[in-house]
């Protein structure tokens, strides 16, 4: 049987105990957030009546849950929602994979027990560089919850991963935020400022990312022993093209043109759009799993995404890795839906930089790096789940 896998985004709040400058979540009320009949509700529309409208039948799903803030929902509804997800999937027989985001503003007590509702998959964000986030306007309060439930994580548990945003205090900091995590063996992700926060927040241009991309890039390669993406991903897929291979089913965000049969994503009201990052821009709404819609007429038209990609993007030598780049921010570019993003050029050149450097020290010896680098992520997610067991013998119930 062919592979077909599926990513399921589950905001499950539009609230958020902090009030960050790059997000407006914090204005929301807590009332926003979806209730136990509702996600049930939700999750049987999308599994009796959704797949067969996308036209897919997945194999695999890999769910995210996020808000919003997760730890601003009562711990009891989340785990009814999460067994819920996990009992429906099994019944399909559809194998599947669930992880967590949060912003770990809350005590240790709590963020110990996320981690081990989603057995360590856990991820957070990080941003040492500026003063963006905030807790009561307050940016020293921040750092120090973040600080507390994350070095409990680190010692009790295992490193959780964390996003880093490329805002103009991002750009300037990605070296240092690269070298901190590697301290803590913490994976990284670099992802470019999302148009969805709060006025002012200013979209930084393509030479400056796309120059900060290949910093790091160049940092990184061969010789942090922690994953930092894209890096880590889009090293994999070029690896995949030298050596001859077949690049796998499913390709990861934002580097895949069938968007519309590879993911998913459902609000707290039970609006569906494609991912959170459509749903935030409110782009491409696919319908309402509450109230029983479909738009057909957009899922049609996200269908033709492969087929009417740029004709720069068909004739370029990394489509196979890059498949027409991210929709949304195509989109949110006024460049349409079949567009290319303006994040063209940081892909392309990080392309040609990774085949230069494989020229460099060789094909094999780079697979057998990424190796190391990924056994080693492995290890430590294994250890912190043995942590996790151990303490469920003494640790209180919270």
């Amino acid at each position: 049987m062919s592979v077909a896998p599926l990513t399921l985004h589950i905001r499950m709040t539009k609230a958020c105990n902090a009030d960050c400058g790059y997000c407006s979540s914090w204005q929301e009320s807590p009332t926003t957030r979806m209730s136990p009949a509702d996600f049930k509700r939700s999750i049987d529309f999308v599994f009796d009546e959704g797949f067969s409208k996308l036209g897919i039948a997945p194999t695999h799903i890999t769910a995210q849950f996020i808000g919003g803030e997760i730890l601003t929902v009562p711990h009891g509804e989340l785990t009814e929602c999460v067994s819920y997800l996990r009992s429906k999937a099994a019944a399909a027989r559809i194998a599947l994979v669930d992880g967590v985001q949060s912003n770990l503003i809350g005590s240790p007590a709590r963020a110990k027990r996320l981690y081990d509702l989603f057995e360590g998959r856990l991820g957070t964000s990080v941003d040492d560089m500026s003063d963006v986030r905030t807790v009561n306007g307050s940016a020293e309060k921040y750092r120090v919850i973040w600080r507390e439930a994350d070095t409990a994580l680190r010692r009790e548990r295992s490193v959780p991963g964390a996003v880093y945003v490329l805002d103009q205090a991002g750009l300037a900091g990605v070296s240092r935020q690269m070298m901190l995590c590697a301290r803590d063996q913490r994976m990284l992700t670099l992802r470019p400022l999302f148009q969805g926060g709060t006025p002012g927040q200013e979209l930084q241009g393509a030479e400056a990312t796309r120059d900060a991309f290949i910093a790091g890039f160049r940092q990184w390669f061969m010789r942090l022993p922690i994953i930092v993406e894209p890096y880590f991903y889009l090293t994999q897929a070029r690896l995949r093209t030298l050596r001859g291979a077949q690049q796998l089913a499913g390709a990861g965000c934002a580097f895949q043109a069938d968007c519309i049969k590879r993911s998913l994503s459902l609000e707290p009201n039970g609006e569906l759009y494609v991912c959170q990052d459509m749903a935030d821009g409110g782009i491409g709404r696919l319908g309402n799993a509450l109230d029983g819609q479909w738009d057909a007429e957009m899922v049609s038209m996200l269908n033709e995404r492969p087929s009417r990609l740029d004709d720069s993007c068909r004739s370029c030598p990394y489509l196979a890795e890059c498949q027409g780049g991210c929709m949304f921010e195509a989109a949110a570019q006024g460049r349409g839906m079949y567009g290319k993003s303006q994040h063209c050029s940081s892909w392309k050149a990080l392309f040609a930089l990774i085949d230069s450097s494989v020229a460099d020290h060789g094909l094999h010896e780079v697979s057998e790096w990424l190796q190391r680098v990924e056994t080693r992520h492995a290890n430590s997610k294994s250890a912190g789940l043995d942590r996790a067991k151990t303490a469920a013998m003494w640790e209180p119930e919270f």
